[in-house]
């Protein structure tokens, strides 16, 4: 009887853990719903910022986020995924609320190192929460096709803000904002709702801070693995990010509306989800190693016609599919190489390696484009992925065939 009533308990819990998911996919397009995405640059520039100061207030913000990462995917990994979630949420709301407010560079300044804060609670503890209820209720293997849902969630609701937030800023840029306070009031709802999975909660309060640490270091040293892909993957997104953020502003200087620039950003954007909704089929397909040498080429190709050819917005579309595939399928590959009990540290240092890029690199775009023009700025991205994109694949290359050959046998 006792067996009986534990077995009952245990899948009851199980079921319970799976909601999460659904929950999950509910989070995340609610909490994505940010109407200012596609504006933000242009409210800036509007309120009297130069792209210098842009520039420098998105240093500021990757500042914040390098200072806090580690700390913050240590809150995830020992208080809770749940937690981490609604206080990521909490800041939002307060960043939003100054973004609103403020007329000043240091005001922004401000709003942006609570955005960075949320941004940080979110970064290790969402993605670990997903994977460790899969790893609790013995579904692990799912997790690439989930990603993918999760992914269609996040870009349908980026994709209906662009275009609704560039309809918005035809009449009012802080109506945009008005619309993102209420937005993150329902994602504090939606994120208290989670079932927090224990998989990771063994013996972590027994553990110090620093303990924490030096065991999330060994695990890289242990599998440097990790780091490769980690540089790959993080190395693509600077590119990305930067295009996509200052293509506002390059759009609006060839004579595009807002309009028109919320719906070229949302073209982009839906590709990005239909491809990746695919990335577990393109797996499957092609095996790990095709998939990151076709994606490397075909990002340099793009960067290239970027920079060199008068097709801006095609291959800035061609960017955006190859980055609906990367970011599913390496959020996979990195997660299955994390134990849970470090994974959401782990996953707040990949996001960490990010802010140090963006930091350097931001601000110099900025300062390129504003003084020499967004074509000049596009060749220095060229330039820098070659190198930089090449190396992480030529180390990459020989491990993920070895791994693969493996399986086979």
């Amino acid at each position: 009887m006792y067996y009986m009533g534990m077995f009952l308990f245990l899948e009851e819990i199980d079921m319970i853990l799976k909601k999460n998911i659904v929950k999950n996919y509910i989070y995340t397009f609610v909490s994505s719903v940010a109407v200012t995405d596609a504006i933000w640059m242009l409210f800036l520039a509007y309120r009297g910022m130069s792209l210098l100061e842009i520039g420098i207030l998105e240093s500021i913000f990757h500042i914040s986020s390098l200072l806090m990462e580690i700390p913050t995917g240590i809150v995830a990994d020992r208080f809770g995924r749940k937690t981490s979630r609604v206080m990521g949420r909490v800041l939002a709301l307060v960043g939003t609320a100054l973004m609103l407010s403020s007329h000043s560079f240091w005001m922004f300044a401000v709003a942006f190192v609570f955005s960075s804060l949320s941004y940080n609670m979110e970064s290790g503890a969402g993605d670990a929460l997903v994977y460790d209820t899969l790893v609790e209720i013995g579904e692990s293997n799912r997790y690439m096709k989930i990603k993918g849902i999760i992914e269609l969630c996040f870009q349908t609701a980026k994709t209906s803000s662009l275009i609704i937030g560039g309809w918005i800023a035809t009449f009012n840029y802080e109506l945009g904002y008005g619309i993102s306070i209420l937005i993150n009031v329902l994602a504090i709802i939606s994120a208290l709702s989670f079932k927090e999975p224990t998989v990771h909660q063994t013996d972590q309060k027994k553990v110090s801070m620093l303990g924490h640490i030096k065991g999330s270091i060994g695990v890289i040293r242990d599998n440097a693995q990790i780091l490769d892909y980690v540089v790959f993957i993080e190395s693509f997104s600077l590119f990305h990010t930067t295009l996509f953020f200052y293509f506002q502003n390059f759009l609006k200087g060839k004579g595009f509306s807002e309009t028109w620039i919320g719906v070229t950003l949302a073209s982009a954007s839906l590709l990005s989800i239909l491809f990746s909704t695919r990335a577990h089929w393109f797996e499957e397909k092609f095996g790990r190693y095709r998939i990151i040498r076709t994606s490397a080429v075909a990002t340099l190709i793009a960067l290239a016609g970027i920079a060199f050819l008068p097709m801006e917005i095609a291959f800035f579309i061609m960017i955006s599919c190859i980055d609906g595939v990367l970011f599913v399928a390496f959020s996979d590959y990195i997660n299955q190489l994390i134990p849970s009990e470090h994974r959401a540290t782990l996953l707040s240092f990949q996001a960490m390696v990010f802010s140090l890029l963006m930091i350097l690199y931001f601000p110099v775009f900025g300062w390129v484009a504003s003084s020499f023009g967004f074509k000049a700025g596009f060749i220095m991205v060229f330039f820098t992925s070659v190198p930089l994109m090449g190396f992480t694949f030529l180390r990459l290359k020989n491990t993920i065939r070895d791994t693969e050959k493996e399986k086979e046998v």
